[in-house]
This record gives C-alpha cells, sequence and structure tokens, in this order.
C-alpha cells in the first residue's frame, strides 16, 4: 500500500511539472509580421505586456498596447497596424491567412 501512494505522489509531482512547463510555453510572446526580417522602426505594432510594449518601444516602433484583440486579425488584414506581440496562438493562427509570420520573442 505504501508503495502504491509512493508511486502516486511521484506521478502528481511529474504531472505538476509537466504542467508547469506547460504553462510558461503558454506564456511566450511571439512577434508576428509580413516581414519578420524588416526593420522595425516607424511601424505601428500591437502589444499587451510591459515586456513585449517594452520590446516594441526598443526597436524604435510604435507600441499600440492592448489593441482589441478581436479586431487586430482584420487590423492588419487591412493594414492599419503592421504587427502585433501576442502569445495567442488563435490570433497568430487567424493572422497567418493574411500571410503574416511570427517569431518567438528572446
Amino acid at each position: 500500500m505504501r508503495h502504491a501512494r509512493g508511486l502516486g505522489a511521484a506521478l502528481a509531482a511529474i504531472a505538476t511539472i509537466g504542467f508547469g512547463t506547460a504553462a510558461l510555453a503558454a506564456d511566450a510572446e511571439f512577434l508576428c509580421l509580413k516581414d519578420l526580417k524588416a526593420p522595425l522602426e516607424g511601424l505601428s505594432i500591437a502589444c499587451y505586456t510591459e515586456k513585449g510594449c517594452a520590446f516594441v518601444e526598443a526597436q524604435k516602433a510604435e507600441p499600440l498596447p492592448d489593441y482589441d484583440q478581436e479586431s487586430v486579425p482584420y487590423a492588419l488584414g487591412r493594414e492599419k497596424i503592421e504587427g502585433i506581440v501576442t502569445s495567442s496562438a488563435s490570433i497568430m493562427k487567424k493572422i497567418k491567412e493574411f500571410d503574416y509570420a511570427c517569431r518567438k520573442l528572446d
């Protein structure tokens, strides 16, 4: 019986570690643009976290904090804004339809 409890505790610990890793991966932010090799200077880029907006500002681009996340794919499609820093898989999937590519922020 003790062995079963010990095994159960070990499995619970492994599951917790795995969940923590998945949670960290989900928080990763990505820069999405039509041309990831082009300089960001002068571009208007939506961002949602201090880290993401600071990255945009450091690149001499215009950060657009808290841009409406539901309309951002369409704003990108109409080129009202030029990019986004996001951790949203659904937004990244949608904007790929408009030929945007994403890379993980360092």
